[in-house]
């Protein structure tokens, strides 16, 4: 487990950092209007947490000041692909952060940006998704690893927005439906290493044993639940309803993402 908790980070911090970038981007080209301060500080905690997990990768190589060799294999690995993709979201917000002036480049900028992201989400995603390890070896992976994304955040923007412009950033309905999406990707996912490969139900049978998942379910339950009630009653504010939420994303996808690592049985 220590040589793949520097795994477990960099896609931890990666995917939160991109979902991030989305939602303020929507937010700032889309939706309601956000202060050229609050929005340059967004910005630079985005950056804080990509360099974050950037450097934390690092770790994980044999050879950390070789790493600009695996670019050689951008055509045939996903890893290759990851490595050229993720800095280059990096240069993006960057750009989007000091040369967006209007509106029009804003949305080009903040479009190609997101491109970028999506894009390293899924090239990190195919990493895995080999038929070496059944519990891998499917759309799931792909969906866990976006699902990263679309859960922390948007509720990490919102939590930055709100005590900068001190005013609440209302995203209970988009919580309440990516938490159930949430539940629902790991309940599909169960049922599909039951039914795959040995080695597969092998991992099915680990996963729904283990204390760490059903903690992990509790806190998308318990994120579910909160959404839902800032929904119904309409709070005009609730910082502190929201910060729990994001502690409990924070909670499941870390775990979820020890879980992943640690339950990839090989055949």
């Amino acid at each position: 487990m220590e040589h793949s908790i520097t795994l477990v980070v960099f896609t931890f911090l990666s995917q939160m950092a991109i979902g991030a970038f989305a939602a303020l981007f929507f937010l700032e080209a889309y939706k309601e209007k956000v202060s050229k301060r609050s929005s340059f500080i967004s910005l630079i905690a985005i950056l804080a947490v990509s360099a974050a997990a950037v450097i934390v990768s690092v770790f994980h190589l044999g050879h950390p000041f070789a790493a600009y060799r695996a670019i050689l294999n951008f055509d045939d690995s996903w890893l290759s692909r990851e490595i050229v993709f993720f800095p280059s979201f990096m240069l993006f917000v960057f750009l989007y952060t000091i040369a967006a002036k209007t509106k029009k480049q804003k949305q080009t900028l903040g479009w190609i940006t997101m491109i970028l992201g999506a894009i390293t989400i899924f090239s990190t995603a195919m990493i895995y998704t080999i038929p070496a390890v059944p519990a891998w070896n499917s759309g799931m992976t792909i969906s866990a690893f976006f699902a990263t994304a679309l859960l922390l955040g948007p509720v990490f923007i919102q939590l930055m927005l709100s005590i900068l412009e001190k005013r609440f950033f209302n995203f209970s309905l988009y919580t309440l439906i990516v938490a159930a999406l949430a539940i629902l990707i790991n309940v599909i996912h169960v049922t599909i290493l039951e039914g795959g490969l040995p080695a597969a139900v092998e991992s099915a049978g680990l996963l729904v044993v283990s204390p760490l998942f059903w903690l992990k379910m509790i806190a998308l339950i318990a994120a579910f639940i909160l959404a839902g009630y800032l929904l119904l009653k309409k709070r005009s504010s609730s910082l502190l309803t929201v910060s729990i939420i994001f502690a409990c994303f924070i909670v499941s996808e870390f775990l979820g993402r020890m879980l992943f690592y640690s339950l990839g049985i090989h055949l």
